[in-house]
């Protein structure tokens, strides 16, 4: 009997440890996520609650663009929209007053983008079931992230644009940038929102918005670097027209792609061969906010 009795507090003890791990478990992206940084909120209506949990009756709420600051990241977890992201703890100024609260990570942008009175609050939608189809035609399930941008004025949403990306180790970390227009004609600004990886070999891929002086914002070309230190690398860059080198209204695509031979220079280092030094081009226009490629591949 005592036999039995301890076999059945083992299994209660092992269930409710493994549901407690299970609870802790994140996505384990944090898309450069930190206490004591600055943040927006993303989602269009954010609760705050006064614990990290759901069934706390809110005690405010919060609206794109909104300003908050990161004060802590907690172990709980919350499954929403196909993401298991942390509960993060928040401070803000609301009327004045100093608050403080909790919100779950989804519905809080990723690094602040900001010019003038513009906010470009980009934040993470969705993740969704894809189907991966190869070269040779076979298939495969998986996932992608929505990726969603917001452009904010005056406590208003007044445009939006988005993209997918695949849920893979390119997808660990992000990194905005916003930018002046470069010299294409009616471009305000553009914003580019990078995401890669940690580790040699994961790829940094680079998404490119304009935001057009009538309020729209466009999608540009994208383009992506990958490389193994001293062994290969992939380049990819763009010349803007106001950068040397560059064109009217044209967005110049450079490809650069070298990997290690057998042989060692002076120094010891591998004497790297290229295989690829090619450019293209993308002709933009400005009225349409659309950008086309022209011509052919030139070394």
């Amino acid at each position: 009997m005592k036999t039995m009795f301890f076999f059945c507090f083992v299994c209660i003890l092992s269930f409710l440890t493994c549901t407690v791990f299970a609870q802790e478990e994140t996505d384990g992206r944090t898309w450069g996520l930190f206490a004591d940084q600055s943040r927006y909120i993303y989602g269009d209506t954010a609760f705050v609650r006064a614990s990290a949990d759901t069934r706390q009756a809110p005690i405010d709420t919060l609206y794109t663009g909104d300003e908050i600051a990161i004060t802590d990241i907690t172990d709980k977890v919350l499954n929403l929209r196909g993401m298991k992201l942390p509960w993060i703890k928040i401070k803000y100024k609301k009327e004045g007053q100093d608050k403080e609260g909790f919100l779950w990570q989804g519905i809080i942008s990723l690094a602040p983008m900001r010019r003038g009175e513009l906010k470009l609050v980009a934040g993470m939608e969705r993740r969704v079931d894809t189907i991966l189809v190869y070269d040779d035609g076979s298939k495969n399930p998986g996932k992608q992230f929505l990726v969603k941008i917001k452009a904010v004025q005056g406590g208003k949403v007044i445009a939006t644009n988005s993209f997918r990306m695949m849920d893979d180790e390119a997808a660990n970390f992000a990194e905005p940038k916003v930018m002046s227009g470069l010299g294409l004609s009616n471009v305000q600004y553009i914003m580019v929102l990078s995401f890669g990886g940690e580790a040699c070999g994961i790829p940094t891929n680079y998404h490119y918005f304009a935001w057009l002086n009538d309020g729209r914002l466009v999608a540009l070309p994208e383009r992506m670097c990958v490389g193994d230190a001293g062994a290969y690398y992939h380049d990819e860059s763009f010349i803007f027209p106001v950068e040397k080198g560059g064109e009217p209204d044209t967005i110049i695509w450079h490809v650069e792609e070298e990997e290690a031979t057998d042989k060692d220079d002076k120094d010891g280092n591998p004497v790297m061969k290229t295989n690829i030094n090619v450019s293209s081009k993308y002709a933009w226009d400005g009225v349409n906010g659309t950008f086309k490629k022209i011509g052919k591949w030139r070394s």
